[in-house]
C-alpha cells in the first residue's frame, strides 16, 4: 500500500515525512577473543544488559567492515564503537563527529576491528555509494590486542564514560 504525498512534500528516505522516527543505530566492532580489541562489543552488551536506550538499534558489529555498508543503508545515525589508535594515549577516547570525518581520514590511523575492511576503506566507500547517515565514530586507544578474553582495567574503566558519549551524541542528534 502506498501512502499519498501532497504534491509539495516529497518522500526524502529516512527520518522524511513517511518514518518521522529516525533509524539511530549504535554499532560496536572489535574482537572479544583480542582483548581491548572487543570494545565496541563489550560496550554494545552493556549498554543492552542496562535497558539499552529508546529508539536505538544496538549492532554487536563483529570484525567484518564491509557489513557497515549494509548498516548505514536507511540510517540517519550512527554511532560506531571501536578499538581506533589515532594518535591519542593508551585508553584515550576520540570522538570524530561527522564533519570531522574527512579529516580524520587524512591523519595515519589504525582500526584493530575490521578485518576485510577497515574502517577508513568503509567510510571512503559509504560515502562513494551516497549514504546519508550521519555518522559518529568513538575510539578507544587498547592497551593490549594479545589473544585473550577480557579488557585491560584501564580499557574496562572507560566504559561508562563511552556510554555517557553514546547517550550524548544522541541527545545532540534528536536536538538538531
Amino acid at each position: 500500500m502506498q501512502i499519498p504525498l501532497s504534491e509539495n512534500k516529497k518522500f526524502e528516505g529516512p527520518g522524511s515525512i513517511r518514518s518521522k522516527k529516525r533509524i539511530v543505530r549504535v554499532i560496536g566492532f572489535g574482537n572479544i577473543y583480542r582483548s581491548d580489541d572487543g570494545i565496541g562489543i563489550r560496550v554494545i552488551e552493556d549498554i543492552s544488559r542496562s535497558g539499552g536506550i529508546k529508539d536505538i538499534e544496538l549492532i554487536d558489529g563483529g570484525t567484518s567492515g564491509i557489513d557497515l555498508i549494509f548498516y548505514l543503508q536507511n540510517s540517519d545515525l550512527v554511532i560506531i564503537i571501536d578499538a581506533v589508535d589515532a594518535g591519542q594515549q593508551n585508553a584515550g577516547i576520540v570522538v570524530i563527529k561527522p564533519y570531522d570525518i574527512e579529516k580524520f581520514q587524512e591523519i595515519p590511523f589504525r582500526s584493530y576491528s575490521l578485518h576485510d575492511f577497515d574502517l577508513s576503506e568503509a567510510l571512503t566507500l559509504a560515502k562513494k555509494i551516497g549514504t546519508r547517515a550521519q555518522i559518529i565514530i568513538i575510539g578507544i586507544k587498547p592497551e593490549n590486542t594479545d589473544f585473550g578474553e577480557k579488557l585491560t582495567s584501564e580499557i574496562e574503566k572507560k566504559i561508562p564514560r563511552i556510554i555517557s558519549i553514546v547517550r550524548q551524541m544522541i541527545c545532540e542528534e534528536k536536538q538538531s
